[in-house]
């Protein structure tokens, strides 16, 4: 049974090496193709070629020292080259936020016009950045307009789902792979290209029959282009709504007297709504889901669709920092010349991100409040340091979370990372000027912290 592909064993392009771009193209050179990566940050282009991770993700650097020594993946002197070299071009570049909420997708019309200008051959243009929908037709265009004569392309749209701190895990074990293409070819080209994820077998053992039977795999999520990019966005804004609406319930439970953990677990264990996305804190963050919940909300209404549930739902999200200031000011009252020691700065454990963090919107409002800040996160530290938050006076750096403890009024959780669990609470107590914890992150047991001595707020729950 013979189906019909653009390329047999093609050749793959990433263009854009970041937290998307980087574990994809990886993770595509690990399963056995050829791949070929480029930025247009040359600086980061150069490091990566030469074996260092831009950024911290579990297992990258290794991954990434491992695919460059085995020849399957290497990083172009430059885009045009990368282009040159690729029979399917994965874009991979930023979709940052406009002041609007829109996305500014002047990266991925560049990328377009760039790829258009510099093709001799036809190529398979994969949208892979979080786009709103009808970009990849915009896509389209622009390749028309810039394209040399007899050189043709098509355009699909297969969204990431990598979640930063887990990105190479989410790459090798997808709950889903989708894929909206226009044709057929386009369609199982990228069958060829994801089956040997799923197959556990190397491309060049990928037979025609075996293309044909991957679109009855429940892995797959086949549709059309507009379908695939409005799968991205919603999925983030459901997740983003999980959050505000569990964190609307911890405040009900403050105000009642009931234990938001154990009303998330109660929630969870129903199988129609999971237990994923139900923990109350200090609210979400990072490059995606602000970004894309703003975004969702302006398509909707460019296309005249009522978008308020969304827009509260991201208004709940931005309050949850003043709410834990709040709690802060409740329990020390005066704040000005307080110290303060933060433990967790990146928006999430497993990442050096600090892109829309939670925790940089608190440190930022207690720089307002003038207190003294103790800062500590065991990834983040450097890329706090590029900040212009960093140009405060009184911040101190520690790289131990009991060192930065000494003499405090309050230490806070900003970011779960597990480490904090296992810090030996007994001898930072009588290290601290007060024991106040506030555990905007509900890491830690409130039973263990009180028996310990730690005066102890979280977020939800009674004591």
């Amino acid at each position: 049974m013979e189906e019909k592909i653009m390329f047999d064993n093609p050749n793959i392009g990433i263009l854009g090496l970041g937290h998307v771009g980087l574990p994809t193209a990886l993770g595509l050179a690990d399963i056995g193709w050829n791949v070929i990566g480029a930025d247009d940050l040359k600086s980061k282009a150069q490091d990566i070629a030469n074996g260092d991770a831009p950024f911290y993700e579990p297992g990258l650097s290794e991954m990434l020292i491992k695919n460059i020594n085995s020849g399957r993946f290497s990083v172009a002197s430059s885009v045009e080259e990368a282009i040159d070299a690729s029979d399917v071009i994965f874009v991979c570049v930023g979709t940052p936020q406009n002041d609007d909420g829109s996305a500014d997708l002047s990266q991925i019309e560049n990328a377009g016009r760039t790829i258009a200008q510099n093709s001799n051959t036809n190529k398979l243009v994969v949208e892979k950045s979080t786009t709103p929908v009808s970009t990849s037709l915009r896509i389209k265009d622009t390749l028309r307009r810039y394209a040399k004569e007899n050189v043709e392309f098509e355009v699909a749209v297969n969204p990431e789902f990598l979640r930063e701190g887990t990105g190479l895990y989410d790459f090798f074990n997808p709950d889903r792979i989708v894929l909206g293409v226009e044709s057929e070819a386009a369609k199982n080209t990228l069958l060829q290209i994801y089956l040997p994820l799923l197959a556990q077998t190397n491309p060049s053992d990928i037979s025609d029959k075996e293309i044909y039977e991957a679109k009855s795999n429940d892995k797959f999520v086949i549709t059309d282009v507009n379908t695939a990019e409005l799968i991205k966005h919603a999925s983030n804004s459901f997740l983003a709504t999980k959050i505000s609406f569990i964190n609307l319930v911890a405040d009900i439970c403050e105000k009642s007297g009931s234990d938001v953990s154990k009303v998330a677990k109660g929630m969870g264990l129903d199988p129609r709504i999971g237990s994923s996305f139900l923990q109350a804190g200090l609210g979400f963050g990072g490059y995606c889901l602000p970004k894309d919940i703003k975004a969702f909300t302006k398509i909707g209404e460019d296309l005249g669709v009522d978008m308020s549930f969304f827009r509260e739902v991201d208004n709940v999200n931005i309050r949850r920092v003043d709410q834990i200031i709040d709690k802060l000011k409740g329990k020390l009252w005066v704040l000005r010349d307080k110290t303060i020691a933060v433990w967790g700065i990146a928006f999430k454990p497993g990442t050096d991100d600090i892109r829309e963090s939670p925790a940089m919107a608190l440190i930022e409002k207690l720089i307002e409040e003038e207190v003294k800040l103790n800062l500590h996160d065991p990834k983040a530290m450097e890329e706090f340091k590029r900040t212009s938050l960093s140009e405060y006076s009184n911040i101190e750096y520690f790289t131990d979370p009991i060192d930065s403890s000494n003499n405090v009024d309050a230490i806070i959780i900003a970011t779960d990372w597990p480490e904090f669990k296992s810090v030996d609470y007994k001898n930072i107590k009588d290290a601290m000027q007060y024991p106040f914890v506030l555990d905007a992150r509900n890491l830690l047991n409130p039973v263990e912290m009180l028996d310990i001595g730690f005066d102890y707020i979280g977020v939800g729950r009674y004591s």
